[in-house]
Protein backbone atom coordinates (compact mmCIF):
# COMPACT_ATOMS: atom_id res chain seq x y z
CA UNK A 1 0.00 0.00 0.00
CA UNK A 2 1.70 3.38 -0.81
CA UNK A 3 1.14 6.27 1.02
CA UNK A 4 -0.52 9.47 0.09
CA UNK A 5 1.53 12.78 0.45
CA UNK A 6 0.96 16.38 0.79
CA UNK A 7 2.70 19.65 0.02
CA UNK A 8 1.66 21.36 3.73
CA UNK A 9 4.40 19.76 6.50
CA UNK A 10 7.11 19.98 3.62
CA UNK A 11 6.96 23.79 2.87
CA UNK A 12 6.47 24.32 6.78
CA UNK A 13 9.35 22.34 7.67
CA UNK A 14 11.42 24.39 4.99
CA UNK A 15 9.91 27.35 6.38
CA UNK A 16 11.51 26.49 9.45
CA UNK A 17 15.05 25.64 8.22
CA UNK A 18 15.22 29.36 6.47
CA UNK A 19 13.62 31.60 8.76
CA UNK A 20 16.40 30.15 11.55
CA UNK A 21 19.08 30.76 9.07
CA UNK A 22 19.96 26.91 8.38
CA UNK A 23 20.49 25.77 4.59
CA UNK A 24 19.31 22.71 3.37
CA UNK A 25 20.92 22.70 -0.09
CA UNK A 26 24.46 22.79 1.87
CA UNK A 27 24.92 19.20 2.43
CA UNK A 28 25.60 16.28 0.38
CA UNK A 29 22.11 15.01 0.97
CA UNK A 30 21.04 17.53 -1.24
CA UNK A 31 23.70 17.46 -3.81
CA UNK A 32 21.72 16.62 -7.23
CA UNK A 33 18.70 18.98 -5.31
CA UNK A 34 17.86 20.86 -8.52
CA UNK A 35 18.48 18.45 -11.06
CA UNK A 36 15.88 15.56 -9.16
CA UNK A 37 13.21 18.76 -8.58
CA UNK A 38 12.75 18.64 -12.83
CA UNK A 39 13.59 15.12 -13.27
CA UNK A 40 12.44 13.15 -10.21
CA UNK A 41 8.93 14.86 -9.75
CA UNK A 42 6.41 12.95 -8.55
CA UNK A 43 2.87 12.82 -9.41
CA UNK A 44 -0.44 12.20 -7.63
CA UNK A 45 -1.65 8.45 -7.36
CA UNK A 46 -5.46 7.96 -7.72
CA UNK A 47 -7.34 10.67 -6.49
CA UNK A 48 -6.79 12.33 -3.24
CA UNK A 49 -8.12 15.63 -1.08
CA UNK A 50 -6.18 16.95 1.51
CA UNK A 51 -6.29 19.97 4.26
CA UNK A 52 -4.01 21.63 5.99
CA UNK A 53 -4.83 25.05 8.40
CA UNK A 54 -2.75 26.18 11.86
CA UNK A 55 -4.64 25.30 14.66
CA UNK A 56 -2.87 27.78 16.40
CA UNK A 57 0.47 30.15 16.43
CA UNK A 58 2.54 27.56 17.03
CA UNK A 59 0.80 24.27 16.42
CA UNK A 60 -0.82 23.04 12.43
CA UNK A 61 -2.55 20.04 11.56
CA UNK A 62 -2.84 18.36 8.07
CA UNK A 63 -5.50 15.63 6.90
CA UNK A 64 -5.38 13.59 3.67
CA UNK A 65 -7.93 11.49 2.26
CA UNK A 66 -8.13 8.93 -0.62
CA UNK A 67 -10.06 7.39 -2.59
CA UNK A 68 -8.71 4.22 -3.67
CA UNK A 69 -8.15 1.33 -1.29
CA UNK A 70 -4.53 0.94 -2.07
CA UNK A 71 -3.20 4.55 -1.02
CA UNK A 72 -3.14 5.31 2.80
CA UNK A 73 -4.79 8.26 4.20
CA UNK A 74 -3.44 10.00 7.09
CA UNK A 75 -4.23 12.52 9.45
CA UNK A 76 -0.94 14.72 11.36
CA UNK A 77 0.05 17.33 13.53
CA UNK A 78 3.21 20.02 13.33
CA UNK A 79 4.36 21.41 16.27
CA UNK A 80 7.39 23.94 16.41
CA UNK A 81 8.79 26.36 18.82
CA UNK A 82 8.30 29.47 16.28
CA UNK A 83 5.26 30.84 14.88
CA UNK A 84 4.46 28.81 12.02
CA UNK A 85 2.96 29.84 8.58
CA UNK A 86 -1.01 31.17 8.57
CA UNK A 87 -2.21 31.83 4.53
CA UNK A 88 -3.23 35.03 4.18
CA UNK A 89 -6.58 35.29 1.99
CA UNK A 90 -6.34 37.21 -1.63
CA UNK A 91 -8.44 39.97 -0.11
CA UNK A 92 -5.83 40.55 2.65
CA UNK A 93 -2.58 40.94 0.82
CA UNK A 94 -3.91 42.92 -2.06
CA UNK A 95 -5.05 45.56 0.75
CA UNK A 96 -1.51 44.84 2.72
CA UNK A 97 0.51 45.87 -0.25
CA UNK A 98 -1.90 49.19 -1.40
CA UNK A 99 -1.37 50.21 2.12
CA UNK A 100 2.71 49.53 2.39
CA UNK A 101 2.83 50.99 -1.33
CA UNK A 102 3.64 54.95 -1.68
CA UNK A 103 2.85 57.02 -4.45
CA UNK A 104 5.44 56.33 -6.80
CA UNK A 105 4.85 52.25 -6.33
CA UNK A 106 7.70 51.58 -3.88
CA UNK A 107 6.67 49.84 -0.24
CA UNK A 108 6.50 52.51 1.82
CA UNK A 109 7.30 52.33 5.80
CA UNK A 110 4.37 51.90 8.25
CA UNK A 111 3.99 54.26 11.65
CA UNK A 112 2.92 53.02 14.80
CA UNK A 113 -0.23 55.11 15.40
CA UNK A 114 0.23 57.23 18.64
CA UNK A 115 -2.32 55.84 21.73
CA UNK A 116 -2.82 56.93 25.40
CA UNK A 117 -0.80 54.24 27.46
CA UNK A 118 -3.02 52.47 30.01
CA UNK A 119 -2.70 50.39 32.93
CA UNK A 120 -1.99 46.94 31.74
CA UNK A 121 0.91 49.32 29.09
CA UNK A 122 2.33 50.54 32.81
CA UNK A 123 2.80 47.39 34.36
CA UNK A 124 4.02 45.31 31.11
CA UNK A 125 7.80 45.10 30.32
CA UNK A 126 8.30 47.69 26.80
CA UNK A 127 11.71 46.16 25.70
CA UNK A 128 9.58 42.49 25.72
CA UNK A 129 6.38 43.72 24.01
CA UNK A 130 8.06 45.96 21.46
CA UNK A 131 10.60 42.63 20.58
CA UNK A 132 7.45 40.41 20.65
CA UNK A 133 5.40 43.10 18.25
CA UNK A 134 8.20 43.42 15.90
CA UNK A 135 8.52 39.36 15.49
CA UNK A 136 4.83 39.76 14.78
CA UNK A 137 4.28 42.09 12.46
CA UNK A 138 7.51 40.60 10.26
CA UNK A 139 5.80 36.94 10.86
CA UNK A 140 2.58 38.91 9.15
CA UNK A 141 5.05 40.23 6.33
CA UNK A 142 6.00 36.73 6.08
CA UNK A 143 2.93 35.33 5.77
CA UNK A 144 1.53 37.45 3.15
CA UNK A 145 4.33 37.16 0.41
CA UNK A 146 4.11 33.42 1.18
CA UNK A 147 0.81 33.31 0.72
CA UNK A 148 1.06 35.30 -2.18
CA UNK A 149 3.57 33.31 -3.98
CA UNK A 150 2.02 29.79 -2.49
CA UNK A 151 2.34 27.50 -5.52
CA UNK A 152 5.71 28.57 -6.13
CA UNK A 153 6.76 27.85 -2.68
CA UNK A 154 5.24 24.54 -2.48
CA UNK A 155 6.15 23.13 -5.73
CA UNK A 156 8.72 25.16 -8.07
CA UNK A 157 10.51 26.74 -4.81
CA UNK A 158 12.52 23.39 -4.47
CA UNK A 159 15.05 23.79 -6.83
CA UNK A 160 15.07 27.39 -6.51
CA UNK A 161 16.07 26.94 -3.24
CA UNK A 162 19.43 25.39 -4.31
CA UNK A 163 20.73 29.43 -5.12
CA UNK A 164 18.86 30.79 -2.40
CA UNK A 165 20.91 31.43 0.97
CA UNK A 166 19.26 31.90 4.03
CA UNK A 167 20.30 34.34 6.56
CA UNK A 168 23.61 33.29 8.36
CA UNK A 169 23.33 36.38 10.54
CA UNK A 170 22.44 36.05 14.06
CA UNK A 171 22.19 32.17 13.96
CA UNK A 172 23.23 31.74 17.53
CA UNK A 173 19.71 33.44 18.04
CA UNK A 174 18.16 30.09 17.21
CA UNK A 175 19.87 27.71 19.45
CA UNK A 176 17.19 25.48 20.96
CA UNK A 177 14.19 26.14 18.13
CA UNK A 178 12.73 22.66 17.57
CA UNK A 179 9.86 21.16 15.57
CA UNK A 180 7.71 18.66 15.44
CA UNK A 181 5.77 16.11 13.19
CA UNK A 182 3.90 13.20 13.70
CA UNK A 183 1.61 11.49 10.91
CA UNK A 184 -1.04 8.58 11.73
CA UNK A 185 -2.22 5.83 8.91
CA UNK A 186 -5.02 4.23 10.44
CA UNK A 187 -5.33 1.63 7.15
CA UNK A 188 -1.78 0.19 8.14
CA UNK A 189 -1.79 1.10 11.70
CA UNK A 190 1.52 3.29 11.52
CA UNK A 191 2.63 5.99 12.61
CA UNK A 192 5.28 8.31 11.34
CA UNK A 193 7.19 11.06 13.19
CA UNK A 194 10.39 13.59 13.25
CA UNK A 195 11.99 15.69 15.81
CA UNK A 196 14.32 18.61 14.43
CA UNK A 197 16.13 20.34 17.32
CA UNK A 198 19.20 23.83 16.72
CA UNK A 199 21.57 22.68 18.91
CA UNK A 200 23.51 25.54 18.31
CA UNK A 201 24.37 27.99 15.56
CA UNK A 202 26.04 25.34 13.32
CA UNK A 203 24.61 22.24 14.55
CA UNK A 204 21.22 20.64 14.09
CA UNK A 205 19.97 17.17 15.28
CA UNK A 206 16.86 15.14 13.33
CA UNK A 207 15.00 11.93 14.69
CA UNK A 208 12.95 9.93 12.60
CA UNK A 209 10.97 6.95 13.13
CA UNK A 210 8.23 4.69 11.85
CA UNK A 211 6.10 2.39 14.37
CA UNK A 212 3.77 -0.65 12.87
CA UNK A 213 1.61 -2.30 15.20
CA UNK A 214 -0.28 -5.61 14.64
CA UNK A 215 0.74 -9.10 14.54
CA UNK A 216 4.29 -8.54 13.87
CA UNK A 217 4.79 -4.77 15.69
CA UNK A 218 8.40 -3.37 14.15
CA UNK A 219 9.85 0.45 15.37
CA UNK A 220 12.49 1.74 13.35
CA UNK A 221 14.09 5.17 14.01
CA UNK A 222 17.14 7.04 12.46
CA UNK A 223 19.27 9.88 13.52
CA UNK A 224 21.10 12.63 11.85
CA UNK A 225 23.54 14.88 13.28
CA UNK A 226 24.71 17.93 10.80
CA UNK A 227 27.17 20.56 11.31
CA UNK A 228 26.57 23.90 9.08
CA UNK A 229 29.93 25.64 8.78
CA UNK A 230 28.90 27.30 5.41
CA UNK A 231 32.78 26.44 4.04
CA UNK A 232 32.19 22.88 4.66
CA UNK A 233 29.23 21.12 6.31
CA UNK A 234 29.15 17.19 7.64
CA UNK A 235 26.59 15.05 8.61
CA UNK A 236 26.55 11.62 10.92
CA UNK A 237 23.44 8.84 10.62
CA UNK A 238 22.34 6.34 12.59
CA UNK A 239 19.89 3.90 11.13
CA UNK A 240 17.88 1.03 13.47
CA UNK A 241 16.86 -0.46 10.59
CA UNK A 242 20.20 -2.66 9.39
CA UNK A 243 22.06 -1.18 12.41
CA UNK A 244 23.33 1.57 9.52
CA UNK A 245 25.95 4.07 10.29
CA UNK A 246 27.14 6.65 7.92
CA UNK A 247 28.89 9.55 7.20
CA UNK A 248 28.53 12.72 4.74
CA UNK A 249 30.93 15.79 4.09
CA UNK A 250 30.96 18.56 1.52
CA UNK A 251 33.36 21.40 0.93
CA UNK A 252 33.30 24.51 -1.20
CA UNK A 253 35.80 26.17 -2.54
CA UNK A 254 35.90 29.28 -3.88
CA UNK A 255 33.67 32.72 -2.78
CA UNK A 256 31.61 32.27 0.00
CA UNK A 257 27.49 32.46 0.56
CA UNK A 258 27.70 35.75 1.56
CA UNK A 259 30.05 37.28 -0.87
CA UNK A 260 27.52 35.73 -3.60
CA UNK A 261 24.30 37.07 -1.89
CA UNK A 262 25.71 40.86 -2.62
CA UNK A 263 27.23 40.31 -5.35
CA UNK A 264 31.29 39.89 -5.37
CA UNK A 265 32.63 37.69 -7.54
CA UNK A 266 29.59 37.31 -9.78
CA UNK A 267 31.12 36.38 -12.46
CA UNK A 268 32.54 33.33 -11.40
CA UNK A 269 31.23 30.06 -10.89
CA UNK A 270 31.52 27.77 -7.44
CA UNK A 271 32.87 23.99 -6.73
CA UNK A 272 31.69 21.93 -4.00
CA UNK A 273 33.17 18.46 -3.51
CA UNK A 274 31.76 16.27 -1.32
CA UNK A 275 31.06 12.18 -0.76
CA UNK A 276 29.10 9.70 1.71
CA UNK A 277 30.41 6.26 3.43
CA UNK A 278 27.85 4.00 4.63
CA UNK A 279 28.57 0.27 6.75
CA UNK A 280 25.52 -2.05 7.36
CA UNK A 281 26.68 -4.10 10.34
CA UNK A 282 24.00 -6.43 10.03
CA UNK A 283 24.22 -7.38 6.31
CA UNK A 284 27.77 -6.57 7.03
CA UNK A 285 27.79 -4.20 4.05
CA UNK A 286 28.72 -0.65 2.58
CA UNK A 287 28.89 1.47 0.43
CA UNK A 288 30.56 5.04 -0.64
CA UNK A 289 29.92 7.50 -3.39
CA UNK A 290 32.09 10.83 -4.10
CA UNK A 291 30.74 14.19 -6.06
CA UNK A 292 31.74 17.37 -7.72
CA UNK A 293 29.25 20.12 -8.60
CA UNK A 294 30.05 23.42 -10.52
CA UNK A 295 27.18 26.58 -9.63
CA UNK A 296 27.32 29.83 -11.58
CA UNK A 297 24.42 32.05 -10.95
CA UNK A 298 25.70 35.14 -13.84
CA UNK A 299 23.98 35.85 -16.23
CA UNK A 300 21.77 32.54 -16.00
CA UNK A 301 21.06 29.89 -12.49
CA UNK A 302 22.91 26.72 -13.89
CA UNK A 303 24.84 23.59 -11.91
CA UNK A 304 26.50 20.89 -13.47
CA UNK A 305 27.45 17.51 -11.20
CA UNK A 306 29.25 14.34 -11.47
CA UNK A 307 28.48 11.95 -9.01
CA UNK A 308 30.71 8.48 -8.94
CA UNK A 309 29.79 5.57 -7.00
CA UNK A 310 33.10 3.31 -7.32
CA UNK A 311 31.95 0.12 -5.44
CA UNK A 312 28.63 -0.11 -7.99
CA UNK A 313 30.26 1.14 -10.84
CA UNK A 314 27.64 3.70 -11.84
CA UNK A 315 28.23 7.09 -12.97
CA UNK A 316 25.50 10.23 -12.85
CA UNK A 317 26.17 13.32 -14.87
CA UNK A 318 23.60 15.84 -14.41
CA UNK A 319 23.19 19.41 -15.65
CA UNK A 320 20.18 22.36 -14.92
CA UNK A 321 19.92 25.45 -16.72
CA UNK A 322 17.53 28.02 -15.92
CA UNK A 323 16.44 29.20 -19.54
CA UNK A 324 14.22 32.06 -18.21
CA UNK A 325 13.26 33.59 -14.81
CA UNK A 326 10.48 30.84 -14.72
CA UNK A 327 11.82 28.62 -16.81
CA UNK A 328 14.41 25.85 -15.73
CA UNK A 329 15.46 22.71 -17.80
CA UNK A 330 17.91 19.92 -17.13
CA UNK A 331 19.50 17.00 -18.41
CA UNK A 332 21.11 13.92 -16.69
CA UNK A 333 23.03 10.48 -17.77
CA UNK A 334 23.34 7.55 -15.77
CA UNK A 335 26.05 4.74 -17.05
CA UNK A 336 27.06 1.22 -15.23
CA UNK A 337 30.22 -0.09 -16.19
CA UNK A 338 29.80 -3.38 -15.13
CA UNK A 339 26.11 -4.00 -16.80
CA UNK A 340 27.00 -1.43 -19.40
CA UNK A 341 23.71 -0.18 -19.26
CA UNK A 342 22.61 3.81 -19.46
CA UNK A 343 19.61 5.97 -19.06
CA UNK A 344 19.01 9.12 -20.53
CA UNK A 345 16.79 11.67 -19.13
CA UNK A 346 15.76 15.37 -19.44
CA UNK A 347 13.05 17.66 -17.74
CA UNK A 348 12.02 21.22 -18.17
CA UNK A 349 9.60 23.18 -15.24
CA UNK A 350 7.78 26.56 -16.73
CA UNK A 351 5.89 28.60 -14.42
CA UNK A 352 3.38 30.14 -16.74
CA UNK A 353 2.22 32.67 -14.21
CA UNK A 354 1.78 33.30 -10.21
CA UNK A 355 -0.65 30.11 -10.38
CA UNK A 356 -0.02 28.30 -12.78
CA UNK A 357 3.39 25.53 -13.28
CA UNK A 358 3.65 22.62 -16.07
CA UNK A 359 6.55 20.21 -15.56
CA UNK A 360 7.29 17.89 -18.02
CA UNK A 361 9.97 14.20 -17.88
CA UNK A 362 11.13 12.22 -20.10
CA UNK A 363 13.51 9.34 -19.99
CA UNK A 364 13.99 6.19 -22.27
CA UNK A 365 13.36 3.39 -19.53
CA UNK A 366 10.64 5.24 -17.77
CA UNK A 367 8.86 7.29 -20.52
CA UNK A 368 6.99 10.05 -20.05
CA UNK A 369 5.74 12.27 -17.07
CA UNK A 370 3.59 15.44 -16.84
CA UNK A 371 2.22 17.67 -13.73
CA UNK A 372 0.12 20.34 -13.96
CA UNK A 373 -0.13 22.19 -10.90
CA UNK A 374 -3.18 25.01 -10.43
CA UNK A 375 -3.84 27.55 -7.80
CA UNK A 376 -7.40 28.80 -7.05
CA UNK A 377 -7.53 31.03 -4.09
CA UNK A 378 -6.30 28.89 -0.98
CA UNK A 379 -6.60 25.68 -3.38
CA UNK A 380 -3.91 24.16 -5.54
CA UNK A 381 -5.00 21.43 -8.12
CA UNK A 382 -2.48 19.01 -9.71
CA UNK A 383 -3.02 16.79 -12.16
CA UNK A 384 -0.50 13.96 -13.32
CA UNK A 385 0.09 11.76 -16.06
CA UNK A 386 2.62 8.94 -16.72
CA UNK A 387 2.77 6.71 -20.19
CA UNK A 388 5.14 3.90 -21.05
CA UNK A 389 8.01 4.40 -22.40
CA UNK A 390 7.70 1.80 -25.28
CA UNK A 391 4.03 1.30 -25.61
CA UNK A 392 4.03 -1.17 -28.68
CA UNK A 393 5.35 -3.38 -26.09
CA UNK A 394 2.88 -3.03 -23.31
CA UNK A 395 -0.22 -4.87 -23.89
CA UNK A 396 -3.01 -5.23 -21.69
CA UNK A 397 -4.85 -8.16 -20.39
CA UNK A 398 -7.61 -7.99 -22.62
CA UNK A 399 -5.24 -7.55 -25.83
CA UNK A 400 -5.63 -3.67 -26.00
CA UNK A 401 -2.22 -1.31 -25.90
CA UNK A 402 -2.14 0.45 -22.78
CA UNK A 403 -0.48 3.68 -23.02
CA UNK A 404 -0.97 5.48 -19.26
CA UNK A 405 0.66 3.75 -16.84
CA UNK A 406 -0.95 6.01 -14.14
CA UNK A 407 -3.23 9.04 -13.54
CA UNK A 408 -3.61 11.01 -10.67
CA UNK A 409 -5.48 14.24 -9.42
CA UNK A 410 -4.93 15.90 -5.92
CA UNK A 411 -6.83 18.98 -4.40
CA UNK A 412 -4.79 20.23 -1.33
CA UNK A 413 -6.66 23.64 0.95
CA UNK A 414 -4.51 25.37 2.60
CA UNK A 415 -6.87 26.92 5.31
Amino acid sequence: MAYTTSDYFPFLVRQFHHETGWNECNSYATFCRASKAILDFSIPYGLSVSTGRRVGSNLSSQLVFSMIPSSASSIGYLAASRPLFSIMPAQTVASSDEQNLGSNGARAASFPSLAVPTQSDILSNPKADARDGKLSRQQQIQDELDSQDLLQNIRAGVWRCNWRTPDYLNRADYAGEYLAVAQLYPSLATITGSYVERRSATSELTISGVSVAGAQPDLQFIVQHAVDRRRWSSEGVFGTNGRLLGLRGLYNFGDSAEEKAVGEGAGRGRISAGGEVYFGAQEASGGMSVGMRYRDGQPLLSELTCVLNPIMGHVSLALTRELRSRMCAAARYDFNAFSLSSELAVGVEWQLDQNSIVKARWSDSQGLRCLVDTRLNNMVFSMGLDLHSDMAKTPAATGIKRFVRSFGLQFQWFL
